[in-house]
């Protein structure tokens, strides 16, 4: 971890949007949705990967943290998470936008829920149709899905690809496993353990929308191949065996052990 840029300011926000950030020229894009989407509520948000600074549009604007690393995405996520200040928070992906008034939707049925574990799981559109389905018949559900199946949970365990929650409890449950490299085996790794600890699941509607990089096209090859050939692999080795019960707290620093420096997409030394 090289540089930080921007401070941000004292206040605490209600929430704090974090992300593994490589595609610098679709931030403002990704900003400005938030602010549709938020509505009076306050936000930080905060990019973490190989770019030192945010874009020009994005330079001044307190609310905005630039932190740089080259290490693998969920390493960066995590990161980025470590220095949220708001009272909620996200992750997201910076090849979307989220849309009017969803965000803004969440935290009011957050701050109308008096349970101190809770979270919104939404859903989202990814290249333009749903990315996963229809609710109703379990798509939204762990156990729907091969690669992320285990018998040490029940069928209504839901995966939390995009989801809102308290910034303190996201901690204190010690946030990801950054031995996946990729984040989306590392978010619903993280949804598993926090429904075994007892958090309060609301599923709700779609308020994200992405576009889509099949297999290999555009930049996603190193993702596709961490995914496929490292982390879906470690999920079930994980998740196969009786001692994934003895891992639903983590040491949030669990970080510092992923590389530095992610070779599957930076060949250089930097």
């Amino acid at each position: 971890m090289r540089h930080q840029y921007g401070k941000g300011d004292l206040k605490m926000y209600d929430l704090s949007v974090c992300l593994a950030a490589i595609r610098k020229d679709n931030w403002l894009r990704l900003y400005n949705s938030i602010v549709e989407s938020i509505g009076d509520y306050t936000f930080e948000i905060i990019f973490c990967g190989p770019h030192e600074e945010p874009p020009e549009q994005l330079k001044d604007f307190k609310n905005v943290k630039c932190i740089q690393d080259y290490g693998p995405p969920t390493r960066a996520q995590q990161i980025s998470m470590q220095h949220a200040t708001g009272r909620y928070i996200t992750w997201t992906a910076d090849d979307g936008w989220f849309l009017k008034d969803g965000l803004s939707n969440c935290i009011k049925m957050l701050d109308e829920n008096e349970m101190e574990k809770k979270c919104i799981v939404t859903q989202y559109n990814e290249g333009g149709s749903d990315g996963l389905g229809d609710p109703n018949r379990g798509m939204y559900c762990m156990n729907f899905h091969n690669p992320v199946r285990s018998p040490f949970y029940p069928d209504h365990y839901v995966i939390f690809n995009s989801v809102v929650l308290p910034t303190q409890y996201f901690k204190d449950l010690g946030g990801f496993d950054c031995r996946f490299e990729a984040c989306p085996m590392a978010f619903v790794d993280f949804g598993a353990r926090a429904q075994l600890d007892g958090i309060h699941v609301t599923l709700t509607g779609v308020i994200f929308e992405c576009t889509q990089f099949p297999g290999t096209s555009g930049d996603h090859a190193p993702i596709h191949h961490a995914q496929i050939d490292h982390d879906q692999p470690l999920y079930s080795r994980i998740w196969s065996s009786s001692s994934c019960l003895d891992r639903i707290k983590i040491d949030y620093n669990n970080w510092e052990q992923a590389p530095a420096i992610w070779t599957r997409r930076f060949k250089e030394q930097h």
